[in-house]
């Protein structure tokens, strides 16, 4: 379909790794590259330079420099980046409770609030927030 929205969104965040690092970036504040190569076990190097370059340009990712508490520089979301974290939130919501057996050892179906206890608001982002007059208006009936 032409001028599809789904499609668009897909050309960035479908490309192989692409939302494994962004979860990395979203869920370990500061998130190195050593940290997001060791955390995706079949990712190469090469692949994991290309895929955050790519996540900077389109401007959800941008290098920190090194501080004085780290020699390398970390990874950090962007104001864009940040409209990431619902999709995330969606895929953890699925993944926990469609496929338990994979990601729990009790093999026991949760929701999202029972792995995130304190973090639906910024799981979420502004989806978690009530709607407006205007945006009750915009969605389907």
């Amino acid at each position: 379909m032409k001028h599809c929205p789904i499609a668009a969104t897909l050309g960035t965040l479908g490309r192989k790794w692409a939302l494994t690092v962004l979860r990395d970036i979203a869920f370990f504040p500061g998130a190195s590259f050593t940290l997001i190569l060791r955390n995706n076990p079949g990712l190469r190097q090469r692949t994991l330079s290309l895929r955050l370059r790519q996540l900077a340009s389109e401007e959800l990712i941008e290098k920190r420099p090194p501080t004085s508490e780290s020699k390398r520089g970390s990874y950090r979301l962007t104001e864009k980046g940040l409209q990431v974290w619902p999709i995330l939130a969606t895929l953890v919501q699925y993944g926990v409770q469609n496929h338990p057996d994979v990601v729990f050892a009790d093999r026991r179906p949760r929701n999202i609030e029972d792995v995130f206890p304190n973090s639906t608001g910024l799981m979420l982002g502004r989806f978690a927030t009530p709607r407006t007059k205007n945006a009750s208006r915009a969605s389907p009936s």
